[in-house]
């Protein structure tokens, strides 16, 4: 899997995820000029540690609803437990 966290200017920051990279691919096409930050995290292992404030652009108190939105992913694909 790979997971994408969308850092829009305006409003809340979501996540998703693609099942490989041509899906990703075909994502993108769809997305190219919305203009919206996205971060790419290749793997669970990227994601989880990107989650517990391994990536600088997500981590501290101004990425607190990106990791949320992360957060909400992993567990809907119970890569974390809902009780973290």
């Amino acid at each position: 899997m790979i997971f994408v966290v969308e850092l829009p200017e305006a409003g809340a920051p979501s996540a998703w995820f693609s099942f490989d990279e041509d899906d990703l691919a075909r994502r993108q096409l769809d997305l190219q000029a919305d203009g919206v930050e996205r971060i790419v995290y290749w793997n669970e292992a990227e994601a989880v540690a990107a989650f517990e404030g391994g990536d600088p652009l997500i981590a501290g108190k101004d990425g607190w609803y990106a990791r949320r939105a992360l957060y909400g992913q992993l567990v809907a694909l119970e890569v974390l437990a809902d009780d973290c």
